[in-house]
C-alpha cells in the first residue's frame, strides 16, 4: 500500500494526461479505461511495451546517456580534476 500512496500523485496525472489526449472530443466517451485509474502505473500511458522500440526507446538503442548517468560522469570527471590539482 505504500507505493500505491506514494505514486497517487503521478498516476492520477497520468490518466488524466490519457483522458485528455486520447478522448479530446466533447462528446461523451464510453471507454474501459475511463474508470481505471491505476491502468497506467507503472508503464507510459502512450507506451507499446517493447523494450527494443526504437519510438518509446531511442535513448537505450543509441546509448543516449541519462541525467543522472551525466551527473555520474561530470562527478568523475571533477574528482579526478581535483586529484591532481592537490598534487
Amino acid at each position: 500500500m505504500k507505493r500505491y500512496h506514494l505514486e497517487l500523485e503521478r498516476t492520477k496525472r497520468v490518466h488524466q494526461l490519457h483522458l485528455h489526449l486520447a478522448h479530446a472530443s466533447d462528446a461523451a466517451f464510453d471507454c474501459v479505461c475511463e474508470f481505471q485509474v491505476g491502468r497506467f502505473r507503472k508503464r507510459k500511458a502512450f507506451g507499446c511495451g517493447r523494450s527494443r522500440c526504437l519510438l518509446c526507446h531511442f535513448e537505450k538503442i543509441f546509448s543516449i546517456p541519462s541525467i543522472r548517468d551525466r551527473v555520474r560522469i561530470q562527478r568523475f570527471i571533477d574528482s579526478r580534476e581535483d586529484d591532481w590539482a592537490g598534487e
